[in-house]
């Protein structure tokens, strides 16, 4: 199970987690980050593309983040 899944099959708990000081503040940040790679690692697997590269990158510039950070954001919550 990765960090992702853990998180997201946390549900409203999270929100409470974060609210008590539990979990950083910029979890949430994250979450929604990699909520926008695997959404456009979807889109990109629609159109016949299938590159991790190109689906954070443009996730990267749509957020106004360096890649590098985004492929951070990607590593933690794949780990």
């Amino acid at each position: 199970m990765t960090r992702y899944e853990t998180i997201a099959g946390l549900g409203d708990d999270f929100m409470k987690f974060i609210a008590r000081g539990l979990f950083p503040v910029h979890l949430l940040d994250w979450k929604v980050l990699y909520e926008g790679y695997l959404t456009e690692r979807r889109l990109q697997h629609l159109q016949g593309k299938n590159h991790k590269t190109n689906a954070a990158k443009a996730v990267a510039d749509r957020y106004n983040i360096s890649e590098r950070s985004m492929f951070k954001v990607i590593g933690f919550m794949e780990g």
